[in-house]
């Protein structure tokens, strides 16, 4: 492609959804343990939305799946905080069949993180 994308979308993650990953699956659980452990094997692609929003993939072949109950869950959540650090939304990671799948971002306001990274308008985690 003219900007120099693959031309399927898909490419390396990039540093600030990579903390922002690693920051939501801060937790010791070992489904948290498991799915840190993809992040190094794991791809992503813009959502198509105006938010900050990504599809992920992973290598499966690269590294285990989780177990999950369900198909697609919600692995992980953050409340997204606004530069005065009020409250501006919630920040969801969802996996399927057991791999990173999708990182959601639902800005109430709209604004998006401003010039901060992504993964500094993550406030409180919920597991």
């Amino acid at each position: 492609m003219a900007d120099g994308s693959p031309p399927d979308g898909w490419k390396p993650l990039s540093e600030d959804v990579r903390r922002a990953l690693e920051l939501l699956l801060d937790g010791d659980s070992d489904v948290h343990r498991g799915l840190r452990a993809q992040i190094p094997h794991a791809e992503m692609r813009g959502s198509g939305c105006a938010c900050p929003c990504v599809y992920l993939r992973v290598d499966a072949g690269a590294v285990a799946a989780v177990p999950m109950e369900e198909t697609m869950e919600a692995v992980a959540g953050a409340s997204l905080l606004d530069a005065g650090g009020g409250y501006d939304g919630e920040a969801t990671l969802l996996a399927s069949d057991g791999l990173l799948a999708d990182l959601q971002f639902c800005d109430w306001e709209g604004r998006g993180p401003g010039d901060r990274p992504l993964w500094e308008w993550l406030g409180p985690r919920h597991h």
